[in-house]
């Protein structure tokens, strides 16, 4: 065979080649992308979920301090920790046990890149009321 022949046998194989690089790229653009916005999605739910813990576990029964214990405002604690996760947009769900506050923040992450449309993230955090002593 000539070299004019094994040329075009060739012809259209960088093509070919080019365009599996290219989708296979972005690809692995859209994987890494919409990962990120799925990870960071998980941090920010997690992050409000505490959040909304603490705020609740910040409503002490001031009548039960008065007489040396410490409890928590159950009504008050939940209200609290329900209202700082809608106004971040989130849904969720509060329980009040004693002194503990649990919160479970559920949020949806929109893929852009990948075709797998809306994931639902879900983050649970705990915060408990302590005691400290003032100096």
């Amino acid at each position: 065979m000539t070299a004019a022949a094994l040329r075009r046998d060739d012809a259209g194989f960088v093509a070919l080649f080019t365009v599996a690089v290219a989708v296979a790229l972005i690809w692995l653009l859209a994987i890494v992308l919409d990962g990120g916005r799925w990870m960071r999605a998980q941090s920010n739910t997690f992050g409000t979920a505490a959040a909304a813990a603490r705020t609740g576990a910040q409503e002490i029964d001031e009548a039960s301090v008065l007489l040396g214990e410490l409890q928590l405002n159950e009504a008050a604690a939940e209200a609290a920790a329900s209202e700082y996760l809608a106004e971040r947009g989130l849904d969720g769900e509060v329980t009040v046990d004693g002194l503990e506050v649990t919160v479970t923040a559920i949020g949806t992450v929109d893929f852009q890149l990948l075709p797998l449309g809306s994931v639902t993230v879900e983050e649970t955090a705990t915060a408990r009321a302590t005691r400290e002593r003032g100096t």
